[in-house]
């Protein structure tokens, strides 16, 4: 038995919606799970990396993919069932490393999806899209690999999450992906404990636009919306020029720019029209200050997670 699932990027935060807004993107993790009931001894269940993370990803149990599939077979009831002796692993990573473009959701997300598969689909996509949560700690990114589109993603107290779906815009997003990494968690780790009210009440009126720019398609509000107080100033101080980078993009023609989950890849909306001249300056500028960066034009995923037949 084989299955193979596509899995998207994800841009996070969108500025002001800090661990609240997410979108799906038009590029892709794919993997594959192959079963061998009777591989006992017989060498042929693989361990398969490729592309991007065919150098860096660790291989076997401490694969977040595998990992991912074994929190799935447990709470399926099917744990005694499969292991790497007889499930065979191939990735294949389109989406860039350390990113901040979800390239761990994607990879929980498909890690679920695969032993979902192999247990006959018992979890739905909202299933598959809590247990993801649940592992992954917060839904800004895994939401929208799960579902595709744009998300608005509010978790409670308890756990239980609330998913809103805005309308998915008709605009190129730039990603513009720095050759330097900068890990989640120290990105986590700089912000502060507390903040001042006014800088809260800053960010609560401009996620109210930004969530008000999708649903009434009025992308001018954007440049606003995506004002942020909470995140992009403190992780600011660890990726050069990045204001300079989305001022760029700004002055490009780009709607609005933003920080891209934690960074470092700095992303802007933009017509399709005017997606070409952003990448451009993005790039300058940043060459500016010799950084090597790479760049994508993409669309909104609306799908998510799928299976490939």
């Amino acid at each position: 038995m084989k299955v193979k699932i596509k899995a998207p990027a994800t841009t996070a935060n969108l500025g002001s919606g800090f661990d609240i807004f997410g979108a799906a993107l038009t590029i892709y993790n794919e993997f594959e799970a192959e079963y061998f009931p009777n591989a006992e001894g017989k060498n042929k269940a693989k361990f398969v990396l490729k592309g991007e993370g065919r150098k860096t990803l660790p291989k076997g149990e401490k694969n977040l993919v595998w990992q991912s599939m074994k929190e799935t077979f447990k709470i399926l009831g099917c744990e005694g069932k499969y292991d790497l002796k007889n499930v065979g692993i191939t990735i294949k990573t389109g989406i860039p490393l350390s990113g901040g473009i979800g390239s761990s959701a994607s990879a929980i997300v498909g890690g679920i999806s695969l032993a979902n598969a192999l247990c006959a689909n018992k979890l739905d996509k909202s299933g598959i899209a809590e247990l993801a949560v649940k592992i992954e700690g917060h839904p800004d990114n895994v939401v929208p690999a799960v579902f595709g589109g744009l998300c608005i993603c509010a978790k409670d107290e308890s756990g239980h999450g609330t998913i809103v779906h805005l309308p998915v815009p008709k605009l190129k997003i730039v990603l513009c992906v720095p050759s330097f990494e900068l890990r989640t968690k120290r990105s986590r780790q700089i912000l502060p404990k507390h903040f001042e009210l006014k800088d809260v009440v800053f960010n609560a009126s401009r996620t109210a636009i930004l969530a008000a720019a999708f649903c009434s398609g009025d992308y001018t509000l954007l440049k606003k919306g995506m004002e942020d107080k909470i995140h992009q100033p403190y992780r600011g101080k660890m990726i050069p020029a990045m204001e300079s980078v989305m001022q760029a993009a700004l002055s490009a023609g780009a709607y609005g720019s933003y920080l891209s989950g934690s960074g470092p890849t700095i992303a802007a909306l933009s017509s399709s029209k005017k997606a070409g001249e952003v990448q451009k300056s993005m790039i300058k500028t940043w060459k500016k200050e010799s950084v090597c960066a790479k760049s994508y034009i993409l669309d909104f995923d609306k799908k998510g997670a799928v299976e490939i037949k």
